[in-house]
């Protein structure tokens, strides 16, 4: 009986082993092929904050609002000063005038003073001389007894005849308004908008794969989109530690691969950007290419080249996305890896998806 009641313990421990060594046994088969894709946590990791798109939306209508109010509040003070300089213009010409026709009125009246003189001279000579052959008369010239006085003799001084003309004031029509056109063709600096940006990679682990993301990116850079040789510069930094997958434990052992004590910032350096052959349509706003530049993580730099593809939204915001594979060994980052069964493999997909805008001071 004894014997019997150990054969049966012994047959119930195997049926209770026989399932677990079928798992392990499938597991270690199957591990290479086993995929768990969190598309909700990827999917909100690429897009920006509703609220925050909207915050910044509304604090550009306020900015525009502002400019605006501020242009046509000039353009009335100097259409103001405008009309003031032509009243007092206006003033002086009338002024000017008035003095024209004093003196052409006091030019008048030497000429009729010295008309009458001439005339009493004649009729006095008339008398003196008597009636005489009318040839006499005709051949004797009539001199005046007496010289007329200097100043009847003498014209007026000359009076000008034209006024300056008064300055014409600023018109409605002359009011020069702030330019809320978008410069695409032209170089400018222009500075991320951290709120409305995201910087991330995608990693492939034996059992899933998963994404770090994070939106404490700050930086600048300056830029013609229109520029076919992509003269470009700035630098994008991104805080280490605040890269998220989603899981804490997973997070700490990301910031110790990362060594974020010693080297808190990953860093990308713009060097150039490289369109794409008919990859700028000015039109549309648009550009397809290659961003070359460095990139520094964990004090090690590499020179890489990240597709992008560049537009400007309807609040003249420049949205830039992009990806590029990058291998964590390339940069001494330690490639996780837990008893030889749980790997992660040594490339990921670095991605961003910025936005940014023109720097106020560097707008016209």
């Amino acid at each position: 009986m004894q014997m019997a009641g150990k054969l049966l313990r012994g047959l119930g421990v195997l049926f209770v082993l026989l399932p677990l060594l079928a798992a392990v046994a499938g597991f270690l088969v199957l591990k290479d092929r086993v995929t768990i894709v969190f598309a909700a946590d990827q999917a909100a990791a690429s897009g920006p904050d509703p609220v925050a798109l909207l915050r910044d939306d509304v604090h550009t209508l306020q900015a525009e609002v502002t400019a605006l109010q501020q242009a046509v509040g000039g353009n009335f003070q100097r259409l103001g000063e405008g009309l003031e300089a032509s009243a007092t213009a206006r003033h002086a010409d009338v002024q000017a005038l008035r003095a024209e026709v004093t003196a052409l009125r006091r030019q008048f009246e030497l000429l009729g003073s010295d008309a009458a003189l001439r005339h009493a001279e004649l009729l006095a000579r008339s008398v003196a001389t008597g009636p005489g052959p009318a040839s006499e008369k005709a051949n004797d010239p009539v001199a005046p007894a007496t010289a007329a006085p200097t100043e009847l003799r003498t014209a007026p001084a000359a009076v000008p005849t034209t006024a300056p003309a008064a300055p014409k004031p600023a018109g409605f029509l002359s009011f020069s308004l702030p330019n809320t056109t978008f410069q695409f063709a032209a170089a400018q600096d222009y500075v991320l908008l951290p709120e409305l940006s995201r910087v991330g990679f995608d990693g492939k682990s034996t059992l899933h794969d998963f994404s770090g993301v994070t939106s404490q990116v700050r930086g600048q850079f300056r830029a013609d989109f229109d520029d076919p040789e992509g003269a470009w510069s700035g630098q994008v930094v991104v805080q280490a530690a605040s890269l998220k997958t989603g899981v804490d434990g997973r997070d700490d052992g990301l910031r110790e691969r990362l060594d974020t004590a010693h080297h808190p910032e990953l860093l990308f350096s713009i060097e150039r950007f490289a369109p794409t052959a008919n990859g700028i349509d000015v039109e549309k706003q648009t550009a397809t290419g290659e961003l070359l530049g460095t990139m520094t993580i964990r004090g090690q730099a590499r020179s890489v080249r990240m597709p992008l593809q560049i537009e400007v939204d309807p609040q003249k915001r420049v949205v830039v996305r992009g990806s590029m594979p990058l291998k964590l060994s390339d940069y001494g980052v330690p490639v996780p890896s837990q008893l030889g069964v749980i790997n992660m493999q040594d490339e990921v997909v670095v991605w961003v998806a910025l936005r940014a805008r023109q720097q106020a001071e560097a707008r016209k």
